[in-house]
């Protein structure tokens, strides 16, 4: 990509029959475009590579590292939304009839619109409200209540809380320990000067990335970005510090449990990935191998889910995921059970069992084919696209490169993922029927 901006790439892969454009403009925004030939609808995704994970940092034209409340990069996208002469950007959006929305999770922030009509006006509008922030003492005092009310509806849902705890157990001070949306008591630390420190450092064009997919014409998108762009003045581009406090894979805590309204108790039962130095597709690679793990050794087809099934221990199957940001991460086991003693002990054993896998060729061959037919399938929808490119992106990863790659791996890469699954790296956290 040219420093200097203002020339587009184009890459072409070949197994999928796909094409991404994309260009560096002078301030530093990244823009990609994905052509999709008679789509209907389009789907335009404005990242920044800001979310809950970084509360440490240099701001913008200062030299002294800064702590800021958990929960802000949350907070800063929904006030985001508030214009200056009164009006919300989602009703603006939804007079061009275009569907908008936003979400922040551990390492992007995101904001988006999709439709049929009015694309350029969209783009338009995405461009200049996430780039003119309007902040009050006023609709910050607003914001907090209502987020205050989020966070105490989130801790009432099990499923929620369930992730909250295992998360709590597993990390003693990585930003994953925490909810995406912060504490009741860290948010009513957030005010205006930090939101518009935090604003100035991450939304700056050279930390941001935009998608556009649909049938579009790449060079014409380009030209009303840039247009748009060069009516605005942004600070010097700078690289950003951030402070993050890693870890190894031992767990802060084996076990610990709570009692709510619920039938069944509910397990999750976690494995804490550690800290290591990935190069570019190292961390896309990694998930997909431990998501085959995963698909052979728990998916529905095998032999320890039906003993499961068989002997009773869970009412409603098993759920499994895995999550890596650019650093470490997790692996998740969650089920609900009649029989927690003895489902925890299984499960434990088992998963501790995947140290030394038996996984034969054809099985491999077989799950590796499903996930990619998987991935395939996907490439119809614009949104998970759009949300993919930004995901991976933003982890050094090329997202449409995972096709290759996943057709590149071989059993021993999978047996390679075996030194995860330690006795150190295992906790618990499980909600009982009061």
């Amino acid at each position: 990509m040219n420093d200097e901006g203002d020339e587009m790439i184009e890459k072409r892969y070949s197994k999928i029959n796909e094409v991404v454009y994309s260009e560096k403009l002078k301030n530093g925004l990244i823009v990609k475009i994905i052509p999709k030939k008679g789509y209907r609808k389009f789907f335009v995704s404005f990242g920044t590579k800001y979310g809950s994970l970084t509360n440490k940092f240099v701001p913008n034209g200062e030299n002294e590292y800064i702590e800021v409340p958990l929960g802000i990069a949350h907070f800063l996208e929904h006030k985001m939304f508030a214009m200056e002469d009164g009006s919300d950007a989602a009703n603006e959006f939804a007079q061009m009839g275009l569907d908008a929305n936003a979400y922040t999770d551990y390492l992007e922030t995101v904001y988006l619109f999709s439709g049929t009509t009015n694309l350029q006006e969209g783009i338009e509008l995405l461009l200049d409200f996430v780039q003119k922030p309007y902040f009050t003492d006023e609709n910050i005092q607003s914001e907090q209540g209502i987020i205050e009310q989020e966070l105490l509806m989130y801790l009432d849902m099990p499923g929620d809380r369930l992730h909250i705890g295992l998360m709590d157990n597993m990390f003693q001070v990585y930003p994953l320990k925490y909810d995406v949306g912060g504490t009741v008591k860290s948010i009513k630390k957030i005010n205006k000067e930090l939101l518009y420190k935090c604003y100035n450092t991450f939304y700056h064009p050279s930390n941001m990335t935009m998608i556009v997919v649909g049938d579009v014409n790449p060079r014409k998108i380009v030209e009303i970005i840039k247009n748009n762009q060069s009516k605005k003045e942004f600070l010097p581009i700078v690289d950003i510090k951030r402070s993050f406090l890693v870890e190894d894979n031992k767990v802060f805590k084996k076990y610990s449990e709570i009692k709510m309204d619920i039938v069944n108790s509910k397990v999750a039962i976690g494995i804490k990935l550690p800290y290591e130095e990935n190069n570019l597709n190292d961390s896309l690679i990694k998930e997909l191998l431990l998501k085959i793990i995963l698909e052979i050794k728990l998916g529905p087809s095998s032999d320890f889910y039906q003993k499961l099934i068989d002997e009773e221990l869970v009412t409603n199957g098993v759920s499994y995921s895995v999550f890596l940001d650019d650093k470490c991460g997790y692996i998740k086991v969650c089920a609900d059970s009649n029989n927690v003693q003895k489902y925890r002990q299984l499960m434990k054993e088992y998963l501790l069992s995947l140290c030394n896998l038996d996984i034969t060729e054809e099985e491999f061959a077989r799950f590796k084919k499903a996930i990619l037919g998987s991935l395939l399938k996907s490439l119809n929808s614009e949104d998970f696209i759009a949300s993919s490119f930004l995901e991976y992106d933003f982890k050094n990863c090329d997202f449409y490169s995972s096709i290759e790659l996943l057709e590149k791996i071989d059993i021993n890469d999978l047996k390679k993922m075996g030194k995860y699954f330690t006795i150190d790296a295992l906790c618990e956290f499980v909600i009982n029927p009061r």
